[in-house]
């Protein structure tokens, strides 16, 4: 049975459901995140009473999901001092590291438990990125192997009941690990911090329409890079890139997409159409196959957990910050900016400490999930798949 719904209808049903998760979120800390909650309670409308298309019945489109997420990946790149941005070649070593443990343990004790072709078709997907597993599921099929293409399906779709709650409890812990810190006087604002607040004193011509402007072109400019490298570096990754040296040459100003009100509502309605995606995971594509699925994510999670441990000890990180950057292969941007958002509010009030805190966790939550999801997960994908 479904129900007929009217765009507003559809609007206003994932929002409560959204809304749910949020409350659910601050009643328990942060320990049960919304993003779980949402997607667990979304399943279940979709399985019985929902319509599979209610994120285009409530007008958020594929095109209008491109266009948003350009602009705060690009507004994101505003927020990365250079000094954050230099000192990520850790986070994109660590995001390899975490890479690598999936591959292995798939390709050892996942091929020797449940087959070799279902280990290789479950790798990409864990390894993160939808292009991955598609590109997984198309060569399992013309190999006609239907239970290996359902494996990479639904590895995918999994895998959020495993990263959604290790991710939020790393990121929780690693924000009180840093709070106490700045609490104690060990942990100081970024140099660029004063920079940028001397850059805003300075009176420019400003607004909500030339600030957005100034983010369109950047995305611009990324989708055109994009196509003259033939897809092999992601729009997304440029939009980073520009929107950082945007800020940097003050062409931009940090946090743009806040100053011009806009950055709530475009992270609402990129939530609306990515978790409106949960409707083609059905039960009859999950049910044949879950137990095989969730095992091998539930191997590489823990896997992940010893090469973090290894490269906690080796870069100086802590071991949460090390993991929860590993682990940004299970759910990669815009979830780990949701989840960084929802430990840095329930855990800190005070914005100069949130600001301080945040700027020690986000620039590595971009990268690793850009690192792994992004970009490695396809070559990754586009090796594998030769031994399907």
């Amino acid at each position: 049975m479904t129900i007929e719904f009217t765009p507003f209808g559809a609007l206003a049903v994932m929002l409560l459901v959204m809304v749910i998760g949020e409350v659910i979120t601050k009643a328990t800390k942060g320990w049960f995140p919304s993003a779980l909650v949402i997607t667990l309670l979304l399943c279940a409308g979709f399985w019985t009473i929902l319509p599979a298309d209610l994120v285009a019945r409530a007008g958020v489109s594929a095109t209008l999901f491109q266009i948003i997420s350009g602009l705060l990946v690009a507004n994101l790149g505003t927020l990365i001092g250079r000094r954050e941005m230099a000192a990520q070649w850790r986070t994109v070593l660590i995001a390899l590291m975490g890479l690598a443990s999936i591959i292995v343990i798939c390709l050892t004790a996942g091929a020797a438990l449940f087959g070799w072709s279902n280990a290789v078709a479950a790798a990409p997907p864990i390894c993160g990125a939808a292009i991955a597993t598609a590109m997984v599921r198309a060569a399992a099929e013309a190999a006609g192997n239907t239970q290996a293409a359902l494996i990479a399906v639904v590895c995918m779709a999994v895998q959020c009941l495993v990263g959604y709650p290790l991710g939020a409890f790393c990121l929780n812990k690693e924000t009180r690990r840093l709070s106490a810190l700045y609490k104690r006087g060990e942990l100081k604002a970024p140099a660029s911090a004063g920079a940028d607040g001397a850059a805003q004193g300075k009176k420019k011509m400003t607004s909500t329409n030339l600030t957005l402007l100034k983010l369109a072109v950047i995305v611009l400019i990324s989708y055109y890079l994009q196509v003259l490298t033939k897809g092999y570096i992601s729009m997304y990754v440029w939009c980073l890139i520009l929107g950082f040296a945007a800020h940097e040459t003050k062409v931009i100003e940090t946090d743009a997409l806040t100053k011009a009100n806009s950055y709530g509502l475009a992270m609402t309605l990129l939530m609306l159409y990515l978790f409106g995606g949960l409707s083609a995971s059905t039960p009859e594509t999950i049910f044949p196959v879950f137990g095989i699925a969730i095992s091998l994510v539930l191997m590489s999670a823990a896997a992940m957990a010893v090469m973090a441990l290894i490269a906690s000890k080796v870069f100086k990180q802590s071991f949460y910050m090390s993991y929860v950057i590993v682990l940004n292969a299970f759910f990669g941007f815009p979830i780990n900016v949701m989840l960084t958002n929802e430990a840095l509010d329930n855990n800190i009030s005070d914005p100069t400490e949130r600001a301080v805190v945040s700027s020690q966790i986000m620039p590595k939550m971009l990268i690793a999930g850009f690192t792994s999801v992004t970009i490695v997960s396809v070559f990754i994908a586009g090796i594998l798949i030769k031994f399907l």
